[in-house]
């Protein structure tokens, strides 16, 4: 007994500073540096017109996240944010028949975010959503039958929603990842491109954050 009594002040002074470390709000900023990989849309419209039948399209792509968040107050118990992230990502296909052409696809997405976060300085969630726009290219390789063409949206309005998670390892280093749709605006027709539906697009990202 007189052990446990002697070690108290000393256990004491150790959990103490946790405790305390451990209560710290949220804020005040966030930047996040993420690997990306994300669907890329494959309707009419969105990849370039006259493909060949059997031509392979990509519908997924990888690429880079980055963004960054400020924490402007309180709705309750959840912190108050305002961020956007900017995404790129990249996909492509090979041939699997002679007579078709490899398809390179790019997206763009900018997505300025509100958002509401639930935890402490040291690991938090958080729900988000915004309105930004998006940027989708296509490009088609040339053949023997089809000569080589190329699709581009310019910017298009697209809402962005989702959720995700930071950890730090520390006061400064940690990691998260953020699970995001973006509900693109569909396109008029535009010289020989035919115009292109709303479609949605899924980013799964993660990596490191800094705050």
């Amino acid at each position: 007994m007189r052990r446990f009594w002697w070690w108290m002040p000393v256990w004491m002074l150790m959990v103490w500073p946790a405790a305390a470390q451990a209560v710290e709000p949220i804020g005040p900023f966030v930047v996040d540096a993420r690997g990306l990989m994300g669907t890329v849309p494959t309707g009419a419209g969105w990849t370039p017109a006259g493909l060949p039948d059997g031509t392979d399209v990509p519908s997924r792509g990888f690429g880079l996240d980055v963004g960054g968040h400020v924490y402007v107050g309180h709705l309750g118990s959840a912190a108050v944010g305002l961020g956007a992230a900017l995404g790129w990502s990249r996909a492509t296909t090979t041939p699997v028949l002679a007579d078709t052409p490899s398809i390179v696809g790019r997206v763009t997405t900018l997505a300025p975010q509100l958002s509401l976060n639930f935890g402490h300085h040291l690991g938090w969630s958080y729900l988000s959503a915004g309105y930004g726009g998006a940027r989708i290219g296509s490009e088609s390789s040339a053949t023997p039958a089809v000569p080589a063409a190329t699709a581009a949206s310019g910017w298009v309005g697209a809402v962005n929603f989702g959720g995700g998670a930071r950890w730090f390892l520390n006061d400064h280093l940690g990691v998260g990842f953020d699970l995001r749709w973006h509900r693109l605006s569909g396109r008029a027709a535009a010289g020989m491109l035919p115009a292109a539906a709303r479609t949605t697009l899924f980013h799964l990202a993660a990596g490191i954050s800094v705050q």
